[in-house]
């Protein structure tokens, strides 16, 4: 008999879900289930679940970490081998440059390689062949760049191994620069020594000698580079007293930049000899006298404004270290200088000079 879509015999649909408040044998009231209770129960984690999670990554990176140093060690060990760097050095192709370069970053990168600058067997080989390059007094530009290299990076150690070749290139070899940057690397090594603990002195049977006939050279730029060599060697308590006899004659030098290299390296040692020279160093028309012969305006400049520095600080040095001297000359020219600086030409003098020149009058009293 068909049924009547009005009747209420209508069976109710079945949508597939479940209400809340189902009764079960689980949950005979009907009560609603928490969230805790749908959860599975917590359980601590076993040794093994800890190991696999922690441990076994942590070894890995750890031998992947050691790996990597003794690949970084050997490596390092291999670049300071002083056969092989010197052996690329004697080389005559691109290699040559390339290794020196290389070499050169290490020396400066001291934190990274700590042991190079007391390598005495590198240093000795780099001198060895310092000496056969001046010997052989090759002129082409290779020769002549790889002497001036070599002299640079000698006096960049911590051990005296190069000393006595420096020596000789300042005394023998044909260049010019060449001879200069020895001298320049000797005063570097004297210094560097000077830092270490316990402080050491620069020392060779010939060192005085040679210093003394490089004061008396005919070259200008020589002489010069002497001065201010042994300004610096003149600061050891043991100094040799004829090395301070030589920097007091080039203190009355013709060549000015020998004079005033000489003034300052005597002002750091407290020897009132350099008064003259320094008050010189703060007169306008001496230093652009001087500054003549920098080839543009911007080079004048920086080397006028580079010596006035230096002769503010020569004359703080000498009117601190010596208040009862009569040093009336000297604080006139720093006077002279406030003054007459700020129409100074053709560019002004930087004002942090001329205001250090007005402390310096202001804190150091007059005798």
């Amino acid at each position: 008999m068909p049924t009547n879509p009005q009747s209420g015999n209508r069976a109710p649909e079945n949508r597939g879900d479940s209400t809340p408040n189902d009764s079960s044998p689980d949950n005979p009231l009907g009560a609603a289930v928490t969230a805790d209770e749908l959860l599975p129960p917590v359980e601590p984690p076993s040794a093994g679940f800890i190991l696999q999670l922690f441990v076994v990554p942590a070894v890995i990176v750890l031998a992947v970490v050691l790996l990597w140093l003794l690949v970084t060690m050997m490596a390092t060990r291999g670049d300071q081998d002083p056969t092989k760097i010197v052996a690329a050095l004697r080389s005559s192709n691109q290699a040559r440059w390339q290794k020196a370069d290389e070499l050169a970053n290490m020396l400066r990168l001291e934190e990274r390689y700590p042991d190079l600058k007391h390598n005495a067997e590198l240093a000795s080989q780099l001198a060895q062949l310092l000496d056969e390059e001046v010997e052989a007094g090759l002129d082409d530009q290779n020769s002549i760049n790889l002497r001036y290299y070599l002299c640079r990076v000698l006096g960049e150690f911590y051990v005296d191994e190069g000393v006595e070749i420096l020596l000789k290139t300042a005394r023998k070899d044909d260049q010019r620069d060449i001879r200069r940057e020895a001298i320049n690397a000797l005063a570097v090594l004297s210094h560097a020594l000077s830092e270490l603990q316990p402080p050491q002195t620069l020392e060779h049977p010939q060192f005085v000698e040679t210093l003394a006939a490089l004061a008396g050279d005919q070259d200008d730029l020589v002489r010069s580079q002497t001065a201010f060599a042994l300004g610096v060697f003149v600061l050891s308590p043991d100094v040799d007293p004829r090395l301070t006899i030589e920097l007091e004659k080039l203190v009355d030098d013709l060549y000015s930049d020998a004079r005033y290299n000489a003034a300052l390296g005597l002002a750091r040692q407290g020897n009132l000899r350099a008064v003259g020279a320094v008050t010189e160093m703060l007169d306008a028309e001496a230093l652009a006298m001087n500054t003549a012969r920098e080839k543009t305006p911007a080079l004048q400049a920086f080397k006028r404004d580079t010596m006035l520095d230096n002769a503010l600080n020569a004359s703080r040095l000498l009117l601190e270290n010596h208040p009862d001297a009569d040093l009336a000359r000297l604080r006139a020219a720093v006077k002279q200088f406030v003054d007459s600086a700020p129409s100074w030409q053709p560019r002004p003098v930087p004002k942090s000079l001329i205001e250090r020149a007005e402390e310096l009058l202001a804190e150091v009293p007059s005798s």
